[in-house]
């Protein structure tokens, strides 16, 4: 998929903290589902946030749940 027009690091981030206050408690496939985005983009900016402890992490099974610190 190729990257959006307009769309760099801090914008992608941006984008995912907004949905997550919309809905606090959300899966990556959720969350880039929402944002009509790659499932490996997406992964790879809520990493981010998540080493940024602006997210916090769920597991339940082999899913991973992202909210809002």
């Amino acid at each position: 998929m190729p990257k959006k027009r307009g769309f760099d690091a801090d914008r992608y981030q941006k984008e995912i903290l907004a949905v997550l206050r919309g809905e606090p408690f959300m899966s990556t496939a959720e969350i880039c589902k929402s944002l009509n985005m790659g499932y490996e983009t997406g992964l790879k900016y809520v990493e981010q946030l998540h080493g940024k402890q602006q997210i916090k992490l769920k597991r339940i099974g082999n899913r991973r749940f992202w909210f809002v610190a």
